[in-house]
């Protein structure tokens, strides 16, 4: 069924390789399928040659969205000026936000000004939807615009290039147990690695004191910088440049193929929305151990939030237990979808 108003997404789309790019570049294709017209502007360059996909500088984009039709206009960013953009075309057209992340709870009890703004904008939305629960109990207490329902951003991927990662497995074949981990950049939260990248090189240094063939595949950006610098000086003291293999993000690796070759996924972030590539690797039937900042999908092995006594007791636990594969997990792209039809519908009737 076709909605009345066409779908413009606005938010990262590949090259640019992270959890909202992917919901975006495995969104697209399944909305036109479903019978909407749907396209993509992005916020960063890329390289697409899908005619549904362009890249209008932040500048430009005010005045482009205020002469299209009459749009749902669904946002996968909130910054600051993002979501003061919404607020203007709430004039012409109808807002939808997906808010991928859980910070909220921690970022939005600042009394500033910029916080109260913000507020005020994120009550403008037609529809705020949430991918994890945490999120949508938070703001749920403060706006009246958010949709009932938790909506993971995970879509199965349709397919997975193992000729991408032919190189990795040569590597990996020296090992008994192969790890492998994820960040789409390297930041801090509260102080702290978001992704955990220094406790997967420390849970490494202790498997290779402990006499364990393991090998850890990290597949992130290598765009230089102070603290990636930082942490292959601390490879390098370990003397663990033979156990860890840094991977760029931008070489063209199908990250999808990479969980699935693995032993285990290790998601030892310290926040989190809705990790897709948890999702990816419990679909793959891949082992997951990840901390217990946030709800997790059922299938995870939880340790506690940034200890690393108890993240290296429950990896070693697992390979002592023996990794097998487990039933992947999966969302139905039609039930997701569903969910944006119901949307369409709903607003369609509403301005009839």
């Amino acid at each position: 069924m076709s909605s009345k108003y066409p779908i413009i997404l606005i938010g990262p789309y590949p090259p640019l390789i992270g959890g909202v790019s992917t919901h975006l570049f495995r969104a697209l294709p399944l909305l036109i399928k479903d019978g909407h017209k749907a396209s993509v502007i992005s916020v960063k360059r890329t390289d697409s040659k899908d005619p549904s996909v362009s890249y209008i500088p932040a500048l430009l984009l005010p005045f482009y969205l205020f002469v299209q039709p009459k749009s749902i206009v669904h946002f996968h960013v909130d910054s600051l000026s993002h979501l003061l953009l919404s607020a203007m075309l709430k004039l012409r057209h109808k807002t939808f936000l997906t808010v991928h992340n859980n910070r909220y709870p921690t970022t939005m009890e600042s009394g500033s000004f910029a916080t109260q703004v913000k507020w005020r904008c994120l009550s403008t939305f037609t529809r705020i939807i949430c991918v994890n629960s945490d999120t949508q109990t938070y703001l749920a207490h403060k706006l009246t615009n958010i949709f009932k329902d938790v909506v993971p951003a995970f879509l199965p991927p349709t397919d997975i290039d193992e000729d991408s990662i032919k190189e990795i497995k040569k590597w990996g074949s020296q090992f008994k147990f192969v790890l492998s981990g994820y960040a789409y950049r390297l930041s801090f939260y509260e102080d702290e690695d978001l992704y955990g990248i220094d406790m997967m090189i420390a849970l490494v240094n202790r498997m290779v004191s402990e006499q364990i063939n393991v090998g850890l595949i990290l597949l992130i950006n290598l765009e230089e910088n102070a603290y990636l610098e930082k942490l292959k000086r601390e490879i390098t003291r370990l003397n663990l440049q033979d156990n860890i293999n840094l991977v760029d993000i931008n070489q063209g690796i199908d990250a999808v193929a990479l969980w699935k070759y693995s032993d285990v996924y290790l998601r030892p972030t310290n926040t989190d929305g809705n990790s897709i590539s948890v999702m990816e690797a419990l679909h793959m039937g891949t082992t997951v151990v990840a901390s217990d900042c946030v709800e997790r999908p059922e299938g995870c092995v939880l340790f506690k939030n940034r200890d690393a006594d108890d993240f290296g007791d429950v990896v070693v636990g697992v390979l002592d237990e023996g990794v097998t594969q487990r039933g992947g997990f999966n969302i139905h792209p039609e039930l997701h979808f569903c969910i944006y039809a119901d949307l369409s519908r709903s607003i369609s009737s509403a301005n009839n």
